[in-house]
């Protein structure tokens, strides 16, 4: 089929903005080839309606589409997309081998869908979840570097300590699988460079360990900020506590000593979530707090969570990495859920996930194929993400603990191992 202006202009088209200027309701028509079959069709329709509105009112382009010689080609960045509310299809009809669908999104009032709220009560602007279901999220946590290592001897092994508390943390939390890999550095050396540089090995270990995110990240600091005099008598002191003793004239008179000891003490990490299907970066934050009290210990030469926890600092890092993980978990959350093809067998489809990870039978999914060698990059060179096509859909037959059974319903190409699926917008 020959491309017509037409098509080509629909995909780019100018849309309606719903009431008076001042109203922040959104409407677009999106288009998509029905090749692939209308389950994946409408999926792509509705993705091109909410992007056109999303590039043009909130700035932000998350994927470019072309119709070239009658075939559909999509590159898209997993994420979520900055403008909010849910969209809403308002009518949709097919022609000439294609489907139009008109979308609608009110950003002035968003309404949670059925599914849509994550576990930390934050409501998704685009729900792919069933209805009355969650989704349960993949992730590997790696080697995090300690940049001051002299500022912290008295926390024993916190590169790899902090990765597996923060997956104990994450495992805590509804429907969210967390992997240590505490020991597993995703740069050189262990040595941190541009986060986004560490895209191949993001890839890497995201298909050996079949999950969907990976996190990794740095201490910046663990420094003192504050000490103060301490005066103990006949001995009272401690030689297992930290501070600066006074050993000078009249110092052992009564049993007297004076000392310096630690206050104020920081801590502060930066952290990064990578989407482990394409190797980008999908949020990078610092987060820190500061310690007021007993703030320091002896060398713990191997960590242990509830000695450090029994004094004020070890109390207040401990309330950060509960955020932390609240805040990884409601990220995810708000991402497309995805599943690895594990085999191919005909038109049976294997997939590396099953009913612990809440997928049911008749579930119908959307087959994607990335192309990884054709790597989308900003001009600075920050992956954005990786191309993708949509081979066609499979229903589930078959739902095993770790394992699910397709059959594929249709298919505009082959389906092989390392393909993926997800849920379509819904």
């Amino acid at each position: 089929m020959k491309t017509k202006p037409f098509w080509y202009a629909a995909l780019w088209a100018a849309f309606l903005l719903a009431g008076p200027a001042t109203a922040e309701v959104y409407r677009a028509e999106g288009v998509a080839s029905l090749e692939s079959g209308r389950v994946a069709a409408r999926q792509q329709a509705i993705e091109d309606a909410v992007r056109q509105m999303a590039m043009t009112h909130a700035g932000t382009l998350q994927a470019s589409s072309r119709l070239d010689n009658g075939e559909l080609a999509e590159s898209g960045m997993t994420g979520p997309l900055t403008l909010p509310g849910t969209p809403r299809v308002l009518r949709e009809n097919q022609r000439d081998g294609l489907l139009f669908v008109t979308v609608e999104v009110d950003t002035d009032e968003p309404v949670a869908a059925p599914g849509s709220m994550t576990p930390g009560g934050q409501v998704c602007a685009r729900p792919a979840t069933p209805a009355g279901r969650f989704l349960t999220r993949r992730l590997v946590s790696t080697y995090f570097e300690v940049s001051q290592p002299q500022d912290a001897g008295d926390l024993g092994n916190l590169a790899t300590w902090l990765p597996s508390e923060l997956s104990r943390r994450l495992n805590a939390l509804r429907d969210v699988r967390a992997l240590d890999a505490g020991n597993v550095s995703l740069f050189p050396g262990g040595k941190v460079q541009e986060p986004w540089q560490a895209s191949d090995a993001v890839r890497d270990i995201g298909r050996r360990e079949e999950v969907q995110f990976v996190l990794a990240g740095r201490v910046l600091d663990t420094g003192v900020s504050r000490k103060e005099p301490r005066l103990g008598v006949f001995g009272n002191s401690s030689g297992s506590e930290a501070g600066l003793y006074y050993t000078g004239p009249l110092a052992g008179l009564f049993g007297a000593s004076a000392r310096v000891v630690p206050v104020e003490r920081r801590f502060a990490i930066e952290y990064w979530l990578y989407d482990a299907l394409t190797g980008g970066v999908l949020a990078s934050v610092t987060a820190a707090t500061t310690a007021r009290g007993t703030v320091h210990d002896s060398s713990l030469h191997v960590f242990d969570l509830g000695r450090f926890q029994q004094n004020d600092y070890g109390r207040s890092v401990a309330t950060l990495l509960d955020g932390i993980a609240g805040k990884l978990a409601s990220t995810m959350h708000c991402l497309p859920f995805a599943a690895r093809v594990v085999r191919v067998d005909g038109d049976r489809i294997y997939l590396g996930a099953g009913a612990l990870d809440g997928l049911a039978s008749a579930d119908r999914l959307i087959v994607y194929k990335q192309q990884p060698r054709t790597e989308i990059r900003r001009g600075d060179g920050v992956v954005l993400g990786l191309p993708e096509r949509v081979i066609g859909d499979v229903e589930l037959l078959q739902v095993q603990p770790r394992l699910a059974v397709a059959l594929l319903r249709n298919a505009r190409g082959k389906v092989e191992a390392g393909d993926w699926v997800r849920f379509p917008v819904r």
